[in-house]
């Protein structure tokens, strides 16, 4: 196959589809909590004979509080997807000899461009620039210890 030490060519499909699973998994990580309160008061407030729209609108309420307030969940997020995109980046960029740090940041491009993009249309703060830049720094990372570990 042409995927030998010292490829030239990048493999953006592969690293742009791991990326992508990086930013997946992490997003649903980041998504428990709500899984988690929404449940709880479904099974709280069902039986009590409140109407189900009551429910809906106190669980979004409740739940959008907390994504709003509590920074830990922000952290939490952005920690847990940097994570996911060194390690994506690490396993993608073996074996790529000179490409391996371009790997690693192709990796973090989904990432970071999704983030950019929740920049662009649903708010605009400065957490949200930071996390785009520790994505691109953990995917630069990770392709950068993926090409140290094979030398």
């Amino acid at each position: 196959m042409s995927e030998t030490i010292g490829t030239p060519s990048l493999r953006w499909g592969k690293a742009l589809a791991n990326g992508l699973l990086a930013w997946v998994i992490g997003f649903a990580l980041y998504m428990i909590p709500s899984f988690v309160v929404a449940f709880k008061m479904g099974f709280e407030l069902g039986p009590q004979g409140v109407e189900s729209s009551v429910i809906s609108k106190q669980i979004g309420e409740t739940v959008s509080a907390m994504y709003r307030d509590t920074i830990w969940l922000s952290i939490g997020y952005t920690l847990v997807i940097a994570l996911l995109v060194f390690w994506r980046a690490r396993i993608v960029a073996r074996g790529t000899g000179a490409n391996s740090v371009k790997h690693g940041v192709l990796v973090a491009a989904v990432p970071v461009l999704l983030s950019l993009l929740s920049l662009a249309v649903i708010r605009a703060d400065l957490f949200t620039v930071l996390d785009a830049v520790i994505f691109c720094a953990a995917g630069y990372i990770g392709g950068r210890t993926a090409k140290t570990a094979l030398s």
